[in-house]
């Protein structure tokens, strides 16, 4: 399966990735910076993650409707473009309040993104290909969550403004996509009210209340414990530079994108319920163990910990989304994943801001206890037969 990596419909569908998971990952290590340079407090940098994840939990269903409705392509453009304009206009905000505005815009740009690319995955591909294809965009994925944070610090040392420049790509893969991507194969129309009733009845199934609940609470913890707060212990307590905050996130991307690789070889001997299950006793593990590391370097292993079970939950959970719907209704299928994502992602930094009033290690700690949680209650759920995978 080698040869996925050749074809050019998955590397625009990486494209459309390597967009999709920019709009955070890229700027977090200048989240000191902008706290001295906006004079806000170390609570309130949240809120630069909530306006642009916020929109998602709002518009992440509706552009699924529309991509199942209307054309995958046809939605997709106009939703990098809008992206790539807001993202770069942020480096010229004159206040914090101009730049939450433009966060807000930005974040319709990219709320369909992820959506689209596993929407478009599961369209092309079937079997043990399609786990095998879900598992290279997640690899992908979290090499671009490592380099991201890397080449974010470094252009840090510029200015905080510096990494905005970037969102600019995102226009010249709108055009890629364009000319370059076709549209799969229809599965039929389905009329409109027979549409929402299936719709209804996939958004209510056992299977997909367990998967998205799944996606949400990966990534309330790994936005509200480790993008935000992250930079803030290091700076705070080792004093280290943005460089080497974006060093300590690529070195857990890294780990991300290993097991990531390995999805289709997983799947082929565990079930996804069972490796995302799996998966939060690396969220726990990892975070409970952060608040231990004496130094910089200490936190590399609690870290590698956490991509762990990253590694195991995003992908295995993307398929198990896959497989819940026919073609004429996988867009809005994975936008109820997106949108239990993007609501992780909102909930996340507020969540773990209000916990951070005790202390910065209580957002670990926290953490830690919601990652041992949700594996108690996955194998808790899926022993019990309450939720169990369907093949389409």
């Amino acid at each position: 399966m080698s040869g996925l990596y050749t074809q050019r419909r998955l590397q625009i569908i990486f494209g459309v990735t390597l967009m999709g998971v920019m709009g955070v990952s890229l700027i977090s290590p200048v989240f000191p910076s902008m706290i001295e340079h906006f004079e806000i407090t170390d609570q309130q940098i949240g809120l630069i993650v909530t306006a642009y994840t916020f929109p998602g939990v709002v518009v992440s269903v509706l552009i699924g409707v529309l991509a199942d409705r209307y054309t995958r392509k046809g939605v997709l453009v106009p939703l990098l473009l809008l992206f790539s304009v807001a993202g770069v206009a942020q480096a010229a905000a004159p206040t914090f309040q101009t730049l939450l505005a433009l966060r807000v815009l930005q974040g319709i740009g990219g709320a369909g993104l992820v959506t689209l690319s596993t929407t478009l995955i599961g369209d092309y591909y079937d079997g043990a290909e399609r786990g095998a294809a879900m598992g290279l965009n997640a690899s992908v994925l979290s090499i671009a969550t490592a380099a991201y944070p890397i080449i974010g610090g470094l252009l840090g040392t510029i200015g905080w403004y510096a990494p905005f420049g970037l969102y600019a790509i995102a226009f010249p893969i709108a055009v890629w996509a364009l000319f370059g991507l076709s549209e799969p194969a229809s599965a039929g129309a389905v009329g409109i009210r027979e549409y929402l009733k299936q719709l209804l009845s996939i958004a209510t199934a056992g299977e997909t209340i367990a998967g998205s609940l799944a996606a949400f609470l990966a990534f309330v913890l790994l936005y509200g414990g480790i993008i935000t707060y992250i930079p803030v212990l290091v700076a705070g307590r080792f004093g280290s530079s943005s460089a080497i905050i974006g060093g300590l996130l690529s070195a857990m991307s890294l780990c991300i994108a290993l097991i990531s690789s390995q999805t289709g070889r997983l799947i082929e001997r565990y079930s996804e319920r069972t490796l995302f299950t799996v998966g939060f006793l690396g969220y726990g593990g990892g975070l409970a163990l952060i608040p231990f590391a004496g130094s910089p370097v200490l936190l590399l292993l609690p870290l590698a910990l956490f991509g762990v079970g990253h590694g195991l939950v995003v992908p295995t959970v993307q398929v198990f989304m896959t497989k819940l719907a026919p073609a004429q209704f996988r867009g809005a299928t994975i936008s109820l994943y997106n949108m239990a994502l993007r609501l992780g992602q909102t909930v996340g930094p507020l969540l773990f801001g209000v916990v951070y009033t005790v202390g910065v290690d209580g957002v670990f700690l926290v953490g830690g206890a919601i990652g041992a949680g949700a594996f108690v209650l996955f194998a808790s759920i899926f022993r019990a037969g309450i939720a169990t995978a369907t093949t389409t």
